[in-house]
């Protein structure tokens, strides 16, 4: 067993271990000290509790050792007493206590104050009242809700503890942490099993109470298979003391310790074998159930997987609205034969929210494509490659059968990998005079784009310089859509096995050169226009205060 955390000095501490937990073994020493003695020695040693030199300054001091293993039941003096009598044993569970005390008597057991309580023995406070589940004057309480109420309160008195914590300051034991100490712990409670390693502190000439009980050690294990010890071994420190209550007040002290047999090096290195064994008939096991149906790309190839969603569009000018949108691949791409690169989703009604029509789609998409390319070569000199463009026209149809276009928009898919919420605004091309204004209220039909690739650059285009200037355009709405991108390449795993950054990759592929620099062009120049417009908001503002002070 090896700890992972351990909490304050008194403390909790939790351990992790694979062995059985039949195994598991841990040594109580209680021992018995008087008041006086205990205060002559703190007199001479200042602040430390000197063991051995009590014990040899009283060799008949009141002494017990004893290992418990885990889910040992050990019964106490009181317990004994209380299952000798039938009338007592009215269950199954009390009946098997009762053979098992009437074996310790005829065995004649000597008396032992070390006992132990184990995870199904019931045991709570009868003082306690069972809460009431609904706010029903006519609610009763089954013999059901008051077995579980029993199962539910694992306390061992209906008072405090009547003893006290001298070493270390505070409570050892904790049998009601409150939400706080959860919190600042971090620790969230499960189904576990419990053990209670317990004390009889009363004197020898009188009889055992329950207030004479107290706890000494509390032993938790969860569905995970991690143990808390509460409070941790001794390792060396100096022992546990507690106090008892009344007018005779007798000091104990008690240590914990770890005594669970050790494996030798033999049966440990065959330990070690079986589970690498196990752990391969596992990987055996997974690789058949998955097996070898995953295509993969050559060492040239980048595959490039888009699962994308229309969500919204908002803010045109007409109602039912529908979008047609496709991919154009540039040069180096391709795509596999009989895939759908062009889309056309359904007509959708707008709603008002706030001050924004809004038309609502959820239309998903997806596609695949591959671009080849020498991904070993770092300095290329081919043209740099884009990656592709989906191209958008909103259109509008009413009930007459009159249909407008609305908005052209485009947007290039994000050359990293990952989730991408995007807003594009749109625009229409507008005519030379009134006419095509007339001719798009009355009958329908607006300008339209010949080629629709020219909302960004036509994939005929050729030249070094493309001029929109004289084209009349009107801004209109705007489409919200998400992209999911997916990125497969033998180069991914040769970068990272060189330690080498995915920017690299991006930069050999030459796609991020150019795009890189445009993106934050465009930003630094939507961050300059969003001061100027507040410049401006400012300035205005201040000429009509001073108008109206004037």
């Amino acid at each position: 067993m090896a700890d992972f955390y351990t909490a304050s000095d008194a403390g909790v501490a939790y351990y992790r271990s694979k062995d059985p937990l039949q195994n598991f073994k841990l040594r109580i020493c209680l021992r018995r000290i008087t008041s006086n003695m205990l205060l002559s020695d703190l007199d001479e040693t200042e602040d430390k509790i000197d063991n051995e030199r009590m014990l040899n300054a009283n060799p008949n001091a009141d002494c017990e050792d004893r290992v418990f293993q885990w889910q040992e039941k050990v019964f106490s003096q009181r317990e004994v007493e209380f299952y000798s009598v039938e009338e007592n044993c009215t269950d199954i569970l009390s009946k098997k206590y009762q053979k098992i005390v009437r074996e310790l008597k005829d065995k004649d057991n000597p008396q032992n104050r070390l006992f132990s309580i184990v995870d199904h023995d019931r045991f709570f406070s009868p003082d306690e009242t069972i809460q009431p589940m609904t706010t029903s004057v006519s609610e009763r309480i089954t013999p059901l809700t008051k077995q579980m109420f029993a199962v539910r309160q694992r306390k061992t008195s209906s008072k405090k503890t009547s003893t006290k914590t001298l070493h270390p300051k505070g409570n050892i034991i904790e049998l009601g942490p409150s939400i706080e100490n959860k919190i600042q712990r971090g620790i969230f409670h499960g189904p576990v099993q419990k053990m209670y390693i317990m004390a009889d502190l009363s004197p020898k000439d009188r009889a055992s109470t329950k207030e004479d009980e107290c706890i000494l050690c509390r032993i938790e294990l969860d569905r995970n298979g991690v143990m808390s010890l509460q409070p941790d071994q001794n390792k060396g420190k100096a022992p546990y003391v507690i106090e008892t209550a009344g007018l005779g007040r007798d000091v104990f002290e008690y240590s914990i310790e770890h005594v669970s047999n050790r494996i030798s090096c033999e049966e440990r290195d065959q330990q070690l074998k079986l589970y690498r064994e196990l752990y391969d008939r596992h990987t055996d096991f997974y690789k058949a159930i998955i097996g070898n149906e995953f295509d993969d790309v050559p060492d040239d190839v980048l595959r490039l997987v888009v699962y994308g969603e229309i969500e919204s569009a908002q803010n045109f000018e007409y109602n039912d609205l529908y979008l047609h949108f496709f991919l154009d691949l540039p040069k180096g791409w391709s795509s596999s034969t009989g895939q759908e690169l062009a889309w056309v989703t359904q007509t959708c009604s707008t709603k008002v929210i706030g001050k924004e029509n809004v038309a609502y789609y959820s239309f998903p998409f997806n596609f695949e494509l591959l671009y080849k390319k020498d991904l070993s070569k770092a300095n290329s000199t081919d043209d740099l490659p884009h990656f592709p463009n989906i191209y958008f026209e909103v259109l509008s149809l009413d009930s007459w059968q009159r249909y407008r276009t609305e908005g052209y928009s485009y947007l290039t898919v994000p050359a990293m990998p990952g989730l991408h919420k995007k807003k594009i605004d749109c625009w229409r091309p507008c005519g030379n005079s009134i006419l095509a204004e007339l001719r798009r209220f009355f009958i329908g039909g607006s300008p339209e784009l010949e080629d629709p690739t020219y909302v960004g650059i036509p994939s005929t285009f050729e030249g070094s310089h493309l001029s929109k200037i004289g084209f009349r355009t009107e801004t209109t709405g705007s489409v919200k859509l998400s992209l999911n991108v997916l990125m497969q390449s033998r180069a991914f795993m040769e970068k990272k096995s060189n330690s080498q950054k995915l920017g690299n990759l991006m930069e050999n592929l030459g796609m991020s050169a150019v795009q890189t620099t445009v993106l934050q062009v465009l930003a630094a120049l939507k961050k300059a226009q969003t001061r100027m417009r507040l410049a401006r908001e400012a300035v205005a503002a201040f000429q009509d205060l001073r108008i109206k002070n004037d």
